[in-house]
């Protein structure tokens, strides 16, 4: 490999650095030469071709997806965080392997991920997959592998799966009294806990999890949001206590009144976490969905005509019902911890079919 100093007509100087990279399809060397600016350019693109002759491609010249994702991109994903890790896992292993394992990674076309793509039961599969692929393949472009990336282009997707809950959205605080009231009776106190930080403070079920007893502040009326609890996997440790999903989402929140005249009736746990498991730890997920799940069937059994609200949609209820109770968007979008305040009005607020029609009324006749 050399750095050449070379001179232009119009007298500036540029450095070129060529290499062989190794073999093209076709058996012949693979030569590569890269022209910069400035010396020190060249020196960096110097250290890219000698990673790109050394280490991505084998003596042909090539280079499979899946070396390519053993040998270059899974390292590299040693930083990031337990949930991403697992999520990426499983997509490579069911999704992206079997389809481009063994396929030299220039060999990757549109029609070949057009067929991975087919391969997936609905839409929300096919697009987490083709997200994965634009990234690994973002990567080996930048590696000097690929010229261009086709997980960028357009693909026909198939069809929706079955919406993850039942969208169903609480719109007032009026039309939670009975589901309020309900799961007052029952009395379980990680159910009350999980119901009235999502319906009444608006919290995240993640950040609801990771509430630590010491974060509800009765004195002062104040609730602090300082970190989330989510599901990983078994491989890497089950769940994951992190920080907040945003900056923003770090808070400081006045108890609303319904939320503090309902806290003596909630157990205290000092030093620990607010909402309990069997075991006595930190709630999980998937148990609080149990349990909630649990709760609703109580309430079918005994007759209750309750509004069945998934964890997830609890905050979308607090939302809706706090802008129809009269709060502003600009008031409720730092209380629920967005970057965004169009992320408030595009996600979480909802209105049904009797809020257009009381919407409707305010109309004058003229």
């Amino acid at each position: 490999m050399a750095i050449t100093e070379r001179k232009l007509a119009d007298g500036t100087t540029v450095f070129d650095v060529r290499e062989y990279v190794g073999f093209t399809r076709e058996g012949r060397p693979d030569r590569t030469c890269v022209t910069c600016r400035t010396r020190a350019e060249a020196k960096v693109e110097q250290a890219k071709l000698v990673a790109l002759r050394d280490g991505l491609r084998n003596r042909s010249g090539r280079c499979t997806f899946g070396q390519y994702v053993d040998g270059t991109f899974w390292p590299a994903c040693a930083g990031l965080e337990a949930s991403s890790r697992a999520t990426y896992e499983r997509e490579i292993r069911l999704r992206l392997r079997p389809a481009f394992g063994p396929i030299d990674i220039r060999d990757i076309d549109r029609p070949r991920i057009q067929r991975m793509v087919d391969g997936c039961a609905t839409e929300s599969v096919a697009r987490k997959a083709l997200s994965l692929l634009k990234t690994i393949l973002n990567e080996a472009k930048g590696d000097g592998l690929i010229l261009a990336n086709p997980a960028e282009a357009r693909y026909k997707m198939p069809p929706p799966g079955r919406p993850r809950d039942n969208g169903l959205v609480i719109t007032t605080f009026g039309a939670m009294a009975p589901l309020l009231a309900a799961v007052e009776d029952y009395g379980e106190d990680s159910v009350m806990k999980v119901a009235f930080t999502g319906l009444l403070m608006g919290l995240r079920p993640e950040e609801r999890y990771g509430l630590d007893d010491d974060d509800v502040d009765a004195d002062r009326g104040v609730l602090y949001v300082r970190r989330a609890y989510t599901p990983s996997s078994a491989a890497e440790g089950g769940n994951n206590l992190k920080g907040t999903k945003t900056d923003k989402g770090t808070r400081s929140l006045p108890m609303t009144a319904p939320f503090s005249a309902r806290l003596h009736l909630l157990g205290r746990n000092p030093g620990g976490p607010f909402v309990t498991g069997a075991s006595g730890g930190r709630i999980s997920p998937s148990t609080a969905q149990h349990r909630w799940a649990r709760f609703l069937r109580w309430c079918a059994d005994t007759g209750r005509d309750v509004p069945p609200v998934t964890l997830e949609n609890m905050r979308h209820s607090f939302a809706t019902s706090y802008l129809h109770a009269g709060g502003l968007v600009a008031d409720l979008s730092p209380f629920l911890g967005h970057e965004d305040i169009n992320t408030t009005y595009r996600r979480y607020v909802r209105s049904g079919a009797d809020d257009l029609a009381r919407g409707a009324g305010v109309v004058p006749v003229i």
